[in-house]
């Protein structure tokens, strides 16, 4: 066959004469657009050419005009592969099918899509040309592959028989469908499909990804029929019963998916599902950890299509996200103890793009186990430098971070969840090392209704304990966890909302977290004083109720967050109280500029949703509330008590607290000795008031360090007394001499 002056010639064998084809040149247009980068380009291209052979061949039918074509077409030299019959095909019809088939070996643009959509059609519209005749097209039309042939031209070639395969399979399926291929006839062919793709899948593990989606096109067409293809295929179920250690993703990935059409003695030989089987809605078994443990080496090799998300993460994902807890366990132990651990930038990457397909399709308690360690150092590292391999990778993640969470759809409550894991690290401290502002333009975008609404409704989930261990609550905040877990996972969703909370808000989250790092109710106190409310009040106040049993970390957790807050609250008080020095000098721009690298980048740590007003003095109040919960009747009692000579070492710091504070009080009147006193009582106050709630934490070792400061306080704040004594020794020591 041999194209020129217009038109397409045809050689038949020596005997015959040569018989000159025209094939019009709009015709051949067809084949040229087949190859269009633009999809709907090759789409029309092929319907259009599938309706000019449909009449070509319809004209054909019952003329004598043309050459009947048979056989031949392609091959080795020698013959070695038998053509198809094509019987009964016209001449146009021969020659496009052999072209087609030709061009799937081509890697030009989109040829490889377009001439198989193209071949599908033309399978699927035209039935006189049978299946088993399409598998012969493909091997006599693609050049065979000896030792001269090249790697990149033996990948296209390869890569072409792919294609074809598949194009025949959608057209048996659509043979199948509508009644015009029986039963035997398709798994006659489906097996030799299978037996074909095996191979292939094990010749070249590029391949693999792509023959697996045959196979799963196989399925879909054959449908309930697919099980007594395994019996015909000994290459198929010899892949899908590769032992774990060998198997490839494509394993895991047929296994899942065509388990209820395995035989039973294959399913038995199967390692890469558990062998009680997959019903078609219980997936719990898949993801018990000691399986997807067995899996993971199995996975990790998806990333040899990198840049590309591997098929079999598709309906691992799809299934997960159904199951209890399965997403926690896939992301736990495939990415966090497997491809964030991997020395490999491709397998980062694809952890990274796994971490993006799940945010959008967790649940909202499940998001603090997707920002894992592992995941947010890798994330931090690759953000600390512009140069580093995964940076572009890493920002793109974050950016999908921030739009689904801006997004107008994403649930408020995920929205937060997000905000208070981005913040485990610290205060501001993930935008600080990843140089981006993610967690304050997220915090920027809640409302301040919304935060203290919220922080409230989880104030009473922490302290309440569940009302039945075994039962999640459906629909509630946390509903999907267990026990003092989504407790704990309220305390850290609440303390997120910080930067967002009001001056008021702030007080009572404080209030709830003193209160129950270091205090409980006296039961005692409460029955001595039958006619008083006050005693129980003062823990319900502070802290909504009494910390319910069990109470297995929650103090612990209680006590560290709040001197994560109150740390930053200082630091809040600082910045604002500079800012208020800096303002009224109009010639201090420049020095501003020098410190805003390492000062001003602390001081907006301490708060990165600033509000105009001065921040609230929360140390204050967490002192307050101490002196409050310490004092006689107050219903509440120290978690670890201690005894009495600590005690009044307490009470005596209290005492100086009382002297400093009245001080400044007086000073604030217009007393005299304001200089002196009042920068006395403004250094001294807070050292105090951080003491009075460190010495709860761990009283053996605070007690004695602040046994001797109430005697120094005094010393401090008679200070201006002693300067009129001064002058009385000077003139004495003269009138000595």
């Amino acid at each position: 066959i041999a194209e020129g002056g217009g038109g397409v010639f045809l050689y038949a064998p020596p005997a015959a004469a040569m018989v000159r084809l025209e094939v019009p040149g709009h015709v051949l247009q067809h084949f040229w657009d087949l190859a269009n980068i633009e999809s709907e380009v090759r789409r029309e291209s092929a319907v259009n050419l599938v309706n000019e052979l449909k009449q070509a061949q319809d004209e054909h039918v019952g003329g004598s005009d043309g050459v009947m074509m048979g056989g031949g077409g392609g091959g080795d030299a020698n013959g070695a592969v038998d053509g198809p019959a094509l019987e009964g095909c016209s001449p146009v019809l021969v020659y496009a099918l052999k072209r087609l088939a030709r061009g799937l070996g081509s890697g030009r643009s989109g040829a490889r899509q377009g001439f198989a959509l193209a071949l599908t059609a033309a399978f699927t519209e035209i039935p006189l040309v049978s299946l088993p005749d399409g598998l012969k097209l493909l091997k006599s039309s693609l050049e065979p592959i000896t030792q001269s042939t090249k790697g990149a031209e033996a990948r296209d070639i390869l890569m072409g028989q792919l294609f074809g395969i598949a194009a025949l399979v959608r057209a048996m399926a659509t043979r199948f469908k509508s009644g015009d291929l029986p039963l035997d006839d398709a798994l006659a062919f489906g097996a030799s499909v299978a037996e074909e793709t095996s191979r292939l899948a094990a010749s070249k593990a590029y391949l693999a990804e792509s023959a697996a989606a045959v196979v799963l096109e196989l399925r879909a067409a054959l449908g309930a029929g697919m099980g007594r293809l395994f019996d015909r295929s000994p290459a198929l179920t010899e892949w899908i019963t590769t032992p774990a250690s060998k198997a490839g993703p494509e394993v895991v990935q047929l296994c899942m998916e065509l388990w209820p059409y395995l035989p039973q003695k294959v399913k038995e030989r199967c390692e890469c599902v558990p062998q009680g089987g997959v019903k078609a809605k219980d997936w719990g078994a898949v993801f018990q950890r000691d399986r997807v443990e067995t899996v993971r080496d199995a996975l990790m090799e998806s990333s040899y299509v990198h840049p590309r998300v591997h098929g079999v993460w598709d309906g691992l994902i799809k299934r997960a996200v159904e199951v209890p807890d399965a997403v926690e366990t896939l992301w736990d132990v495939t990415c966090e103890h497997g491809l964030f651990t991997s020395g490999s930038h491709q397998r980062r990457y694809l952890g990274f793009r796994l971490f993006s397909t799940l945010l959008p399709l967790c649940e909202p308690e499940t998001v603090p186990s997707l920002f894992s360690h592992g995941f947010i150092r890798c994330l931090l590292n690759n953000l600390n430098k512009d140069d580093n391999y995964l940076h572009a990778a890493a920002e793109e993640c974050l950016d999908s971070v921030v739009a689904y969470c801006k997004a107008k759809d994403t649930p408020q409550q995920k929205r937060l969840s997000v905000i208070a894991a981005l913040q485990r690290l610290g205060p501001n401290r993930f935008d600080k090392i990843s140089k981006r502002n993610a967690v304050r333009e997220l915090i920027g975008g809640l409302s301040v209704d919304d935060a203290s609404g919220y922080m409230r409704e989880l104030m009473g989930i922490f302290v309440h304990a569940p009302a039945d261990g075994a039962k999640r609550a459906e629909g509630a905040p946390g509903g999907e966890l267990f026990g003092n877990k989504r407790r704990l996972w309220a305390l850290e969703q609440a303390t997120g909302l910080w930067p967002k909370l009001p001056a008021a808000s702030q007080a009572t989250l404080v209030k709830l977290l003193v209160t129950h790092a270091f205090y409980q109710s006296d039961p005692d106190a409460a029955a001595s004083k039958k006619g008083k409310k006050k005693s129980a009040g003062l823990i319900e106040d502070a802290g909504v109720a009494p910390l319910a049993e069990p109470l297995d970390g929650l103090r612990e957790a209680c006590a560290v967050r709040v001197s994560s807050l109150l740390e930053r609250n200082l630091k809040a008080q600082r910045a604002s109280s500079a800012g208020k020095d800096d303002k009224p000098a109009e010639t201090k721009p420049a020095k501003k500029g020098k410190k805003g690298k390492k000062a001003a980048d602390e001081e907006t740590e301490a708060e990165p949703d600033a509000a105009k007003e001065a921040p609230a003095d929360l140390l204050s109040v967490a002192a307050d509330l101490c002196r409050a919960m310490d004092a006689k009747g107050s219903g509440a009692r120290l978690v670890d008590d201690m005894p009495r000579e600590c005690a009044d070492v307490r009470g005596s710091l209290f005492a100086a607290l009382d002297e400093v504070a009245g001080l400044a009080e007086k000073i604030g009147k217009g007393g005299a000795g304001a200089d002196a006193s009042v920068a006395a009582a403004s250094a001294v106050a807070p050292l105090l008031r951080v003491l009075s709630v460190l010495q709860l934490g761990d009283w053996r070792e605070f007690t004695p360090a602040i046994e001797d400061l109430p005697r120094c306080v005094d010393d401090l704040v008679k200070a201006p007394e002693p300067k009129k004594g001064k002058k009385t020794p000077a003139k004495k020591g003269k009138k000595g001499k």
